[in-house]
């Protein structure tokens, strides 16, 4: 009997919680979807650093966002990521957009980081990092 009961609440829509997927579907039906993500865009680069950490480097840049929304910073690679014949690995510094307009807010509420681990076996090909972000672009030395 309580089955036929939550089955039937379940047919109106009545009991069936929004994080089942029925919120926003305007039908009624369930999405398994997530809606899809925008493709990430260069940021503009505030800062960026190369540390020396346990058994490598660790790259580090900063972003201030455009607007607020910004997430999923990254360094992506460039040229296939593997180094050029100096021996500089290229990376460009992404993030994905909002998906709509968004307030500027202070700068504190824009801020985005990425980073990166280098290992020292693959310091033997390698004599630098390059990272370009929107504005700006910065050669960090790994030597």
């Amino acid at each position: 009997m309580l089955v036929l009961l939550l089955m039937s609440l379940a047919g109106c829509g009545g009991g069936v919680p929004d994080f089942l997927g029925r919120e926003g579907s305007g039908g009624g039906s369930y999405s398994l979807r997530p809606p899809p993500q925008a493709d990430p865009v260069p940021v503009p680069m505030r800062t960026a650093r190369a540390e020396r950490g346990l058994g490598g480097y660790i790259v580090r840049a900063e972003a201030v966002a455009p607007t607020q929304g910004y997430y999923a910073a990254e360094l992506a690679p460039l040229g296939g990521g593997v180094p050029d014949a100096n021996g500089v690995l290229r990376y460009q510094l992404v993030a994905r957009p909002p998906s709509g307009p968004q307030a500027v807010g202070p700068d504190r509420t824009r801020e985005l980081r990425a980073g990166l681990f280098v290992p020292n076996r693959a310091l033997r090909d390698m004599r630098a990092v390059h990272i370009a972000g929107s504005n700006t672009a910065q050669t960090l030395s790994l030597r």
